[in-house]
């Protein structure tokens, strides 16, 4: 077979793949963060501003700007955009945690749960033909019955007792091979954690172990997908005393959930988290190689803990039979100006010029991110990490710029802090895993050619 022939083979071999390819839609929203005292001057808790005597910023201060959390207005609105954009092949809505604000935290739990109520029926009526799979965050209510009740009609029965008892439960796709694992993020936290988490805690991690097993047995694909992820925040430098952890998850769990997702790497096609109130990604490796990807949704909230954002909305694009995902695109609201109107951010792969979403395209990414021959690409990277809030590349010097790329691309807290300390040794580990990986491509490109020429 020569060059030619061979080229066309594998391009009919590309193309029977992409035919065979059912293309399916899914949400993915989180941190909505709702304020029901919003618009109550006697009991307005949500919002962090100074109320002046000028009406246009107090009445932008009070209903949508990057000091309040949700409104139940800016709720509204985003659920009637995605019930005007979303295709007809919408297949689920991921929607990850932190559905309350701060300001109710010392609410008893009756008034917790009626305002997740009240968001609950927005959602089913936004979305009465496709199932939705909440994840908890810390600020919601714990597991309990009258939680299960409001959003069992989105639940398989096998997934019931699990989060009744823990927050946690896997679904299982009837018309392919992928799986849904919504993991409760809040019992591996570490502060947070509740009084028995340390219990729970233990039980997830025997389940999350046996449903990665069993997906790996049956030949499934896998999305992890929780409210906090692995890895550590871009503000938190090595120096800082919240480095030690960095991250929602305690430093035990941290290290026992990217083990696993290394581990697992083969059957795990997709990570999605929120939490951040950010929107930017994390790598796995495993012997320098890049084997997992996580992407990180930017929050409906305003609002930020350290940082600010406008409100984001994402729509993915996958294959429905394999769980590969092949695009989003991504939405924001600039709260700063007076119409309420939903836009269209960027999409993914054409706006930092992927060919796919992988491992080793993202891989690429951050290098070129870290590069600082591509400062256009970082100012393009830090816009879209705040979702268009106003950011001064300028600001960021290239220590700034190393903290960034080494939370992209260390997830365990030790190796983010002897990134962040090292920046010589990272980029030499770095130069060395490419070499050492173009030396596997050349060789398997060596080996195919003698196949099909032989």
């Amino acid at each position: 077979m020569n060059l030619t022939t061979f080229a066309v083979y594998i391009t009919s071999l590309l193309w029977l793949n992409l035919t065979d390819a059912k293309i399916g839609y899914f949400w993915h929203i989180t941190d909505l963060h709702y304020d029901p005292f919003h618009n109550s001057p006697e009991f307005h808790r949500g919002c962090r501003h100074n109320r002046g005597n000028n009406e246009h910023s107090h009445r932008n201060g009070r209903h949508r700007d990057h000091t309040c959390d949700s409104s139940w207005p800016l709720i509204q609105s985003a659920a009637a955009f995605m019930a005007e954009r979303h295709p007809d092949n919408l297949e689920f809505v991921l929607w990850t945690g932190d559905i309350l604000s701060s300001s109710m935290e010392n609410m008893d739990e009756e008034f917790k749960l009626e305002a997740v109520r009240n968001v609950t029926y927005i959602l089913s009526t936004t979305f009465s033909s496709q199932f939705v799979f909440p994840a908890l965050g810390h600020n919601d209510p714990p597991p309990s019955r009258k939680l299960l009740d409001l959003w069992m009609q989105w639940l398989p029965t096998e997934a019931l007792q699990t989060f009744e008892s823990s927050g946690y439960y896997t679904i299982e796709q009837s018309h392919s091979k992928l799986r849904i694992v919504v993991l409760n993020s809040v019992l591996w936290a570490g502060g947070a954690a509740r009084t028995d988490g340390p219990h729970r805690g233990r039980a997830q991690w025997e389940f999350l172990e046996r449903v990665l097993s069993k997906a790996r047995n049956k030949n499934e694909m896998v999305y992890l997908v929780a409210h906090a992820g692995p890895g550590v925040e871009e503000r938190h430098n090595a120096g800082s005393s919240s480095a030690a952890g960095g991250g929602e998850l305690s430093p035990i769990a941290n290290a026992r959930l990217v083990h696993l997702i290394r581990a697992f790497s083969d059957v795990i096609a997709g990570q999605f988290y929120g939490h951040r109130h950010a929107d930017t990604f994390r790598l796995i490796y495993s012997e320098g190689r890049p084997v997992s990807w996580a992407l990180l949704a930017p929050s409906v909230t305003p609002r930020g803990a350290g940082s600010i954002s406008n409100p984001g909305l994402r729509l993915y694009k996958f294959d429905t039979n394999t769980g590969k995902v092949l695009d989003y695109t991504q939405y924001y609201l600039d709260v700063t100006k007076n119409d309420v109107h939903w836009a269209i951010e960027y999409n993914l792969t054409q706006y930092y010029g992927l060919r796919e979403i992988s491992a080793t395209s993202l891989d690429a990414l951050a290098e070129r991110i870290r590069s600082q021959h591509d400062k256009g690409l970082f100012a393009k990277y830090l816009t879209a990490l705040r979702v268009r809030h106003a950011t001064d590349i300028s600001d960021c010097d290239s220590a700034c710029v190393h903290v960034h790329f080494c939370a992209i691309t260390r997830a365990d807290y030790h190796e983010f802090r002897a990134c962040v300390r090292n920046p010589a040794s990272a980029l030499a580990s770095r130069a060395c895993n490419t070499n050492a990986a173009i030396l596997l491509y050349a060789i398997l490109i060596l080996y195919l050619l003698n196949l099909f020429t032989s």
